[in-house]
């Protein structure tokens, strides 16, 4: 037995040694969680750039579980705890929560980032052995990640079936098992997604044919062990895009609406293809009704047999807001309560963002009252009550996706129609008066250079983009969310500004749309303006974050490669290597062979020559392209080097060994043959170029100074 802080480690069960370690990152994990506080992990998690240290630090882990409504005071065993990525989210209002993880090293990592909670206990050791002396009263079990892992945890001919009884073994009746698992049939998986244990793509999708020991399960092969087992009470939720980094959990009585689904791209762990676009794939999808059977993954909510007290309402959907400093990091939720009727709230994730709560209520009193003057909205009224804010759930339609809906039947003229009156309504929502800068508006936007008297709203809500309004049956026009309203001069053109941006340049649907009407221009917001505003939006941004970031954001600089299918062919297809053979009536098509290569820069391959060949020429690829470091080397039967051949090419003197050539036809000419040999190792670096770079290689080619920099840039292997 051992305590770090206030955590206790139960060593009773523990071998004596780790049988499961990813190596020496968990060391660094173990030493950065020694080192920094949990607030400063995710400055830490960008200074690293690993995945390993993201996936396991990133406070976006805890999104799987800080949505459930825990009954206060619970009791908990989280199986499979690892360094602790959720531990926090269930300690944070359970009574007692009991860990268990074969790892010594990961459960010190998970001690050490709680050591202030007295409330967790750490059992080392196999799942089998520890849970023996297991009390069977827990009030929930979590099994985040662990039950595709069930074989190597129970074994034997139906071990998830064994794994899913022996965990509920534990758990009080009218008690929950709580399971986070990614869907087999998950649609990043059809479209270009690694299998995420395997790494193999389609590996899921094909019955785990070259996999051992983990498998993930589609909804009907999760209801079927469920059920088999004896458990018939049990809710399907679905985090979005997945439930290691949830930014929304949708269930089956809330799920996504098309359009919603456009955050696909973001993986970290591994490269992907890119086979379609999923957000168009899941809008027809949504429309089907297929969504429960493709999303990507699962939370289940498992319920055992008995009387279930703990939850007065039931929980629709979440959404986060990530990335964010801890006094505007905030939850947006809807609820069931008894009565069947659903509510819409806001919450705190931190006791700093309760101030921010206090002044989205005071922002409904005085949007309220400006805006009746005019008529053009009406506020979402919402009501302050324990620690939340509460609104009214508003059925009807959004303007996004009335105008998404006219744009899918190709109803341009309807949009652009439906898309002014939008654009009206915000810019003749309320009184305006001259800008005026104060120390407000450069603390939330920066120096922006705003001419004086510019119209603008005093009570500014600069969050009327196009999803935030909603029509209802009344003919009413309300806005759902003011949670950006401020109480100083902000401009009006920047308020339509960003309700543009948000809608035009957020899909290319929209995009192309945009396109065809200059809305931009139509409303006044010039390229000088239009720039002003986005150095806006980014000040703005930044004041939001504060010191928080977003696994979104770490993206552009962690995300692995995703490699659309369309541009794959094309690259394979233009670095194809094509020898043609003369046998003393010219070259043609018929006297001709491929050599495979894969794709990358450094290339090498054999070129063989029939006997009967009288002259050799190479196409080194199918596009204007710049070779370098060259080499062509006669070989004998036993590999060895001969001698250099003779060559010329159609391209132009790079260097040395370096050529570029300026069109799709590149060609490398083998001057004379060589009696003794007909083999020749050919090696080079290549890097296939556009013509707008060619144009520029040859244009400064001669020239001195930077610009004869900027082409070794270009033409860098």
């Amino acid at each position: 037995m051992e305590r770090i802080g206030n955590v206790i480690l139960d060593d009773t069960h523990y071998p004596g040694e780790d049988l499961y370690s990813d190596g020496a990152v968990e060391d660094h994990i173990l030493e950065l969680v020694k080192t920094y506080p949990e607030t400063e992990y995710p400055q830490v998690i960008a200074q690293e750039r690993d995945w390993a240290v993201m996936y396991h630090l990133a406070h976006e882990r805890e999104n799987i579980l800080s949505w459930y409504p825990f009954a206060p005071g619970a009791k908990v065993l989280e199986v499979g705890s690892g360094c602790g990525a959720v531990t926090g989210a269930v300690a944070a209002t359970a009574r007692s929560v009991t860990c268990i993880d074969l790892s010594k090293k990961r459960s010190m990592v998970n001690a050490v980032r709680h050591k202030d909670s007295s409330n967790i206990t750490i059992c080392l050791g196999n799942f089998q052995d520890v849970e023996k002396d297991l009390e069977n009263d827990f009030d929930y079990a979590t099994l985040i990640g662990v039950f595709e892992y069930g074989k190597g945890y129970i074994g034997g001919e139906k071990p998830y079936h064994g794994f899913l009884t022996t965990v509920m073994e534990h758990v009080r009746p009218g008690g929950k098992l709580l399971l986070a698992i990614e869907n087999k049939f998950g649609l990043k998986y059809w479209a270009g997604c690694r299998e995420d244990h395997a790494g193999m793509y389609f590996e899921g999708l094909e019955g785990y044919q070259h996999t051992e020991n983990v498998r993930t399960f589609s909804r009907p092969e999760l209801i079927r062990i469920m059920e088999e087992c004896g458990y018939t009470d049990y809710k399907f939720y679905y985090p979005y895009p997945d439930y290691k980094f949830p930014a929304a959990v949708y269930s089956d009585n809330y799920l996504p609406q098309p359009g919603e689904l456009n955050r696909n791209i973001c993986n970290f762990d591994r490269d992907r293809l890119v086979l379609m676009d999923e957000g168009k794939v899941f809008d027809q999808i949504l429309q089907d009704h297929l969504f429960p059977l493709y999303a990507n993954s699962f939370f289940v909510e498992i319920t055992k047999p008995g009387i279930d007290e703990s939850q007065p309402e039931q929980l629709l959907y979440t959404k986060y807001s990530s990335g964010r400093s801890k006094q505007f990091s905030i939850q947006t939720r809807i609820v069931r309560d008894r009565d069947g009727k659903n509510i819409v709230y806001k919450k705190a994730e931190y006791a700093e963002g309760q101030k921010h709560l206090g002044h989205i209520a005071e922002a409904a009193k005085q949007l309220d009252d400006v805006w009746k003057e005019y008529g053009q909205f009406s506020v979402n009224r919402c009501v302050s009550r324990d620690g939340r804010v509460e609104f009214e759930y508003l059925q009807g339609i959004t303007v996004e996706e009335e105008l998404d809906g006219l744009l899918s039947q190709g109803n341009t003229q309807e949009a652009a129609k439906v898309l002014r009156e939008a654009a009206g309504r915000i810019c003749g929502s309320a009184r305006t008066e001259q800008f005026k800068v104060t120390p407000e508006f450069k603390q939330v936007f920066g120096e922006a250079q705003i001419p004086a008297g510019e119209p603008s709203f005093t009570v500014a809500d600069i969050d009327l983009i196009f999803s935030n309004l909603r029509k209802t049956a009344d003919g009413k026009w309300n806005v759902l969310d003011y949670e950006w309203t401020f109480f100083f001069a902000v401009p009006v053109k920047y308020i339509l500004f960003r309700a543009l941006h948000y809608y035009l340049e957020s899909a290319p649907i929209r995009a192309e749309f945009g396109k065809l009407f200059d809305f931009y221009e139509e409303y006044g917001i010039t390229r000088e303006q239009r720039e002003i505003y986005r150095q806006m939006e980014l000040h703005f941004q930044k004041y939001v974050a504060g010191s928080g970031i977003s696994p979104g954001s770490l993206y552009c600089t962690m995300g692995k490669p995703a490699l659309p299918l369309g541009q794959l062919l094309a690259e394979t297809e233009r670095r194809k290597v094509q020898v043609y053979l003369d046998y003393g009536q010219g070259f043609c098509e018929e006297n001709s062979y491929f050599v495979e290569q894969k794709n990358g820069k450094e290339t090498h391959y054999i070129v063989t020559i029939p006997e009967q060949a009288v002259g050799v020429t190479i196409d080194p690829a199918f596009s204007a392209c710049f070779l370098k470091d060259v080499s062509l080397t006669w070989i004998g039967e036993e590999g060895q080097n001969l001698a250099p051949v003779l060559y010329e090419t159609t391209g132009y003197r790079a260097g040395a060994d370096g050529y570029v050539f300026d069109n799709c036809d590149p060609k490398i000419i083998i001057k004379s043959m060589m009696e003794t040999s007909r083999r020749i190792e050919v090696s080079y670096r290549i890097n296939l170029l556009e013509e707008e770079t060619v144009e520029l290689l040859l244009g400064k080619m001669d020239t001195k100074g930077r610009d004869r920099k900027k082409v070794r840039r270009l033409i860098k292997g």
